[in-house]
């Protein structure tokens, strides 16, 4: 008798939404309004080489992972975006209702259990705060150029 065995994960990637997966440059005058931007950004096209690495994440067997500074009150509109777009998200990393902390501080927590939970992890941020939180961390990071989702 031959029993199968899950093979065991091969770490994980985690994307931002706005700026990363998401090309937010026609709204980044909303940026001084958090839930406006957020809102507007599910209106966004895809950065379609961030979707890709997303997409290549999942086939070699890694889990995606998604982090956005949006609270949970989008979480649908978030998950509705992944699918039109193809996203293969496992998990999203989004703040919870009230936390007004500011967004390196809240990914940062979320990522360093997302380091724990996976062994290890890879971190595609437009953030610069995000990125040297992450770097801080031991998170490997793959700085998306032009704060905001400028990454052409």
């Amino acid at each position: 008798m031959t029993t199968a065995v899950a093979a065991p994960p091969r770490g994980a990637v985690a994307f931002d939404l706005e700026g990363g997966l998401v090309n937010v440059r026609t709204i980044r005058h909303l940026a001084n309004d958090a839930a406006a931007f957020h809102r507007a950004s599910l209106q966004c096209p895809p950065n379609r080489r961030v979707v890709q690495a997303a997409r290549e994440a999942h086939a070699n067997g890694q889990t995606v992972l998604v982090m956005t500074g949006g609270d949970k009150r989008l979480e649908q509109l978030v998950v509705t975006w992944l699918g039109a777009h193809g996203v293969p998200a496992t998990l999203v990393l989004m703040r919870g209702r009230g936390d007004f902390r500011p967004t390196a501080v809240v990914k940062g927590e979320r990522l360093r259990a997302a380091l724990r939970q996976f062994g290890g992890l890879t971190v595609w941020s437009a953030d610069p705060s995000v990125a040297r939180v992450s770097e801080r961390d031991g998170i490997d990071v793959h700085a998306l150029p032009g704060y905001w989702g400028d990454v052409s």
